[in-house]
């Protein structure tokens, strides 16, 4: 009876080990923050389809981003060393796997499932350390007025597409205003143009043109920028 009582112990401790490594496993891979912003972008442009593709964490390679895709048990396994690079496999994928095309002006999604089998795996390792994207001038059109769902709509593009360094001057007249307060200027009205010449005033061409700022505006872009 020891013995059955025993071995029976041990293989309780043994199940209790691989119960709680792969709890531990799976809270590792779901809480890193580059893995939940990548199901949160899938998410967003292929909605439904979270429980067909895993997203994991790797390392560089040789310093470089990289990301890998292959096909595991009826599903797509993403593995990136952060979150561009989990964001542009997915966009790899769905371009030369499933014929579809997720642009700003239109998007071709043609997903069938089961997903496509990826039949070896496929590393991509990114040449360029930084990708850059916007100049000042972008900021003087409609992106003047652009809300949170535009800005999200296009740093979800950027990641598709291995963006990481793009310009963000958005809310610059918060720090602006926040420095001339400090070295005792309480009030730059006359300085700050309108919204759709800000990028002459950022690049010192010009001021006040087409003025004031609100402070409602001010503040709403300073919170923008943050978010």
């Amino acid at each position: 009876m020891r013995g059955i009582s025993l071995k029976y112990n041990i293989i309780y401790l043994l199940f209790t080990y691989t119960l709680l490594f792969t709890v531990s496993l799976s809270a590792t891979e779901t809480t890193d923050p580059d893995v939940l912003a990548a199901e949160a972008l899938l998410e967003r442009v292929l909605p439904g389809y979270g429980e067909y593709f895993i997203f994991k964490k790797i390392s560089k390679e040789a310093d470089k981003n990289v990301f890998i895709i292959e096909s595991r048990d009826n599903s797509i396994i993403i593995s990136g060393d952060n979150g561009v690079s989990m964001a542009s496999g997915l966009n790899w994928y769905l371009k030369y796997y499933c014929d579809s095309d997720i642009s700003l002006f239109g998007t071709q999604i043609n997903v069938a499932i089961p997903l496509p089998e990826v039949s070896k795996p496929i590393k991509q390792v990114n040449s360029q350390k930084y990708r850059y994207m916007l100049n000042y001038c972008s900021f003087g059109y409609t992106m003047a007025w652009w809300d949170w769902n535009q800005w999200e709509k296009l740093i979800d593009w950027m990641a598709l597409n291995g963006i990481n360094l793009p310009l963000a001057v958005t809310g610059q007249e918060a720090v602006w205003q926040n420095v001339a307060k400090r070295i005792g200027i309480d009030d730059l009205s006359d300085f700050f143009t309108g919204p759709p010449y800000l990028p002459f005033s950022w690049m010192g061409n010009l001021d006040g043109w087409g003025g004031p700022l609100s402070e409602n505006w001010i503040q709403e872009h300073e919170e923008l920028q943050k978010r």
